[in-house]
């Protein structure tokens, strides 16, 4: 049993890097800690005639210090087992008040535990008369957005095997689910997806609907690899499907041309008339405009998952360089800026990465080519082949581009990213910035999802 404990555990941690979480903080006569999520399945039942959904959760954890267990659930738990023992919870303020935390009031030490944690599933699902909608879409630029909004969930540091079991009952209507894992049906409206273990709680896409909703478009996209990766585009038309066929067929010659083979199993694109998009794993809700915006964020976002709120800027730097149609500029256009300097347990991107983020990967650009180097393109590829499927800080970034181009880039990144005025770094919140890719979502947009 020991054995294959620790051959479990060994697999599950293969790219989790734990020293990325943030650190414990003092909570009354101990701290609160980070813990590293090794499992977690989630039994999701949608009750159609009473309208109402709970998720009973599991947690294979394990606690690298002692003290309060941290994990998420925007939904208050009705109930939580810490160990098969059932213990009172609180939520709490993280050091700086930008984020909120749930804790465990019951100490734990170094090693080994579980979580059984009961929830109601209240947002993003719906009941009408043929039948139940439950969406799980996140946002990246809003506190408390990703999968914790809906499931008990971790920090983005964390990278665990996640399983959904999804029943629908009292109900005549047929369902069915879009997810970005291994998805099977078990019986008549009972399905499994199972998401791979380097997925975090911004990777998960999970899309459970009556099966007539939607209109489907499949087919399989030749990637350079040799693969035939299946795609599946839904929308309520017939048209926009075709439309976001031919597009996305475009689109992933020219980043696979740019970065190198699809590096997901396989694409999901739920096209919508909403403004912007969002990424998954592999997956993305979005409008035509923005089809390619977010495609690339399946390399970068989502190929690799930023470790934390201060190292989002990257992704969407790099996406919206693309879409100005990655130019070189010699200068930035801004004396300093603090992007990804924030306080260290924040959890959202800062809304100014799309332009700000552009100009500085325009001007990273000009200076590779300046010293005879292929330019930023280049590196990219080099730096996604080597960082694939892992959680990347902005000290990663920095890191590999100082091995690709023989020369340090530290004090661009301390003036342009983390906000470096003189000897003091500028750690105040910004003006929210302009971002057209990923526009505010109200509660009304993400009903509409549904």
């Amino acid at each position: 049993m020991k054995i294959i404990l620790l051959t479990f555990l060994f697999s599950t941690s293969l790219f989790a890097r734990f020293e990325q979480a943030p650190p414990p903080f003092k909570y009354k006569s101990s701290q609160a800690v980070f813990v590293d999520f090794k499992k977690a399945k989630y039994q999701l039942t949608y009750d159609h005639k009473s309208k109402q959904a709970y998720a009973d959760t599991t947690i294979l954890f394990e606690a690298k210090n002692s003290g309060f267990p941290i994990f998420d659930s925007v939904i208050k738990p009705t109930k939580v087992l810490l160990n098969g023992k059932n213990v009172k919870h609180e939520l709490i303020d993280v050091p700086g008040g930008v984020s909120k935390v749930r804790i465990a009031l019951a100490i734990v030490k170094k090693g080994i535990h579980s979580f059984r944690i009961s929830t109601p599933i209240d947002n993003g699902t719906v009941y009408k008369r043929r039948g139940v909608s439950s969406g799980f879409f996140i946002k990246d630029l809003t506190d408390r957005m990703f999968l914790e909004r809906y499931v008990p969930s971790n920090y983005e540091y964390d990278q665990y095997q996640m399983t959904f079991r999804v029943k629908v009952v009292n109900t005549k209507k047929t369902h069915n689910i879009f997810a970005n894992g291994n998805v099977k049906t078990i019986s008549w409206n009972y399905f499994e997806a199972v998401f791979p273990s380097y997925y975090t709680a911004s990777a998960v896409y999970f899309h459970l609907v009556p099966i007539r909703k939607f209109i489907r478009l499949r087919f399989k996209y030749n990637s350079i690899d040799g693969r035939k990766i299946p795609v599946v585009i839904y929308s309520r038309s017939r048209l926009r499907n075709r439309f976001y066929a031919k597009k996305t067929i475009k689109v992933l010659k020219e980043l696979e041309r740019d970065y190198g083979p699809w590096p997901h199993p396989h694409l999901i694109i739920y096209g919508t008339k909403l403004k912007g998009g969002m990424e998954y794993n592999g997956a993305t809700v979005t409008s035509y405009i923005s089809l390619g915006h977010e495609l690339q964020h399946s390399y970068f976002a989502k190929g690799m998952i930023p470790a934390n709120g201060n190292s989002g800027w990257m992704d969407e730097a790099i996406a919206s360089w693309r879409d100005k149609g990655h130019k070189s500029s010699s200068h930035v256009g801004f004396n300093h800026f603090n992007l990804g300097n924030h306080n260290i347990y924040t959890r959202k991107t800062d809304s100014n990465s799309y332009e700000k983020g552009r100009a500085f990967m325009a001007y990273l650009d000009h200076k590779l080519k300046k010293m005879g180097k292929a330019g930023l393109k280049a590196f990219l590829r080099m730096y996604f082949q080597k960082r694939k499927y892992t959680t990347v800080t902005t000290k990663d970034f920095i890191k590999d581009l100082k091995e690709y181009a023989g020369e340090s880039f530290q004090k661009d990144f301390d003036k342009y990213v983390f906000g470096k005025i003189g000897s003091k770094f500028d750690r105040k919140p910004a003006v929210e910035g302009h971002n057209p890719h990923h526009g505010h979502m109200s509660e009304a947009d993400i009903k509409s999802l549904l």
